[in-house]
């Protein structure tokens, strides 16, 4: 992987601010899954803090490219990060207060609509402060980290929440106080246009219909939905995968299984963006995207074959690279067609969509789980990937993208 974009000071005030950001986002989803299980003791609501904090991203997404593309995307990413670090840390503040938890559950959501507001503002301003010729790199770069940080993180959140319970609410306050402040080093001129209520359709209808309108995005977001409907699939099962198959009901052996498991994931998207970077970011983006689809069918074909957790744990590492080979092609493929005026919208479509359609594979899957078999629906999930990516290799508009 190339590190020329890290000659930009925007693009590094960029990065550091992200990775700050994302090391502090799932503090705040543990800690709030910690605080509902110990007032409720109930499952369900526990469950609930992993719905509310990924759900405005389905619901808003569309709106939220709207609202980046008409206030700027540096404005926008800034204006959220702030506005985090007054809900997010609110939320001890009010159960110091003993307040009903619906309103930590409350904040948390405004939290994360204020995240689906950041994260296409994030992707649509990589083109505006780094070279053209560099932005396979900057999204190579940024994965990796972003793939990185959310394993130390995650990890973190487990022993600050062990430590001090809901105070580790403040240290992700503080996490997108980082965030904000470096941000602000961005030196950007940006148009922002007054966005009323009423537009607000209208606005986000252009987005929706560039993408649609567009050959080659259309076709690539449709074989992009097609392919990565297995990822909410391996994600919500392959705690059990481990935990049933490799640890043999031991839930301790389980659990550390899984954090290697985690870490071995994003090892393969460092190493995929260190070694792979380089070679591949002048190969035609549409043949490197099929391959990226096809090696992580055919992952996760294995991973549900598997005999041992040896090799699992090596079919995460290559999984984790085979993410990059699809991910960071998409990405620029996106930011190089769309308008800079529409980018946010665009990427806000692209986003909500996935989650749209991730959100029913995760319930149906987790239905299933018990009367199907976890391994049997990681099988099918690595064949709808792999077939699709075959399907599409046999379309001009998707394969021959340059």
């Amino acid at each position: 992987m190339t590190l020329s974009p890290i000659r930009s000071p925007d693009f590094v005030a960029l990065w550091v601010a992200q990775v700050a950001s994302r090391f502090g986002d799932p503090i705040t989803l543990i800690t709030l899954a910690y605080v509902g299980y110990i007032q409720t003791r109930s499952a369900l609501i526990t469950a609930l803090a992993v719905v509310i904090a990924t759900v405005p991203n389905a619901l808003f997404g569309f709106v939220a490219g709207a609202i980046a593309d008409a206030v700027g995307h540096r404005r926008a990413m800034i204006a959220c990060d702030f506005a985090r670090v007054v809900l997010v840390g609110t939320i001890p503040v009010a159960l110091d207060l003993g307040l009903p938890l619906l309103v930590a559950y409350i904040l948390v959501f405004a939290a994360a609509v204020c995240g689906a507001i950041f994260s296409p503002a994030r992707l649509a301003v990589v083109p505006s402060i780094v070279n053209p010729r560099d932005l396979p790199a900057a999204n190579s770069l940024i994965y990796s980290s972003d793939r990185l940080v959310e394993v130390l993180g995650a990890v973190t959140a487990g022993l600050l929440v062990a430590a001090i319970g809901d105070r580790a609410f403040y240290v992700d306050a503080l996490s997108f106080l980082v965030s904000g402040l470096f941000l602000l080093r961005i030196r950007l001129e940006e148009d922002a246009r007054k966005l009323a209520v009423r537009s607000l359709g209208r606005e986000t209808l252009e987005g929706v219909r560039f993408l649609w309108r567009n050959g080659v995005l259309r076709a690539n977001t449709l074989l992009s939905l097609a392919c990565q409907l297995s990822i909410p699939v391996v994600s919500s099962l392959a705690p059990s995968l481990i935990f049933r198959r490799f640890a043999g009901g031991n839930a301790e052996l389980g659990a550390s299984q899984f954090g290697v498991a985690e870490g071995a994931i994003a090892m393969g998207a460092v190493a995929g963006s260190i070694y792979l970077g380089p070679r591949l970011s002048h190969l035609p983006k549409g043949r490197l995207i099929l391959a990226g689809f096809t090696a992580y069918g055919l992952v996760l074909i294995g991973l549900a074959l598997a005999p041992s957790f040896e090799l699992a744990l090596f079919l995460f590492v290559v999984g984790g690279a085979a993410n990059v080979v699809f991910y960071v092609p998409n990405i620029t493929l996106s930011q190089e067609i769309a308008p800079p005026e529409l980018r946010a919208r665009v990427f806000a479509a692209r986003i909500a969509l996935l989650n749209l359609s991730w959100l029913p594979v995760i319930v149906i899957s987790g239905a299933l789980a018990d009367a199907v078999g976890v391994s049997s629906l990681i099988l099918i999930a690595g064949a709808v990937t792999l077939v699709s990516a075959l399907i599409g290799a046999f379309i001009p508009i998707i394969r021959d993208v340059p």
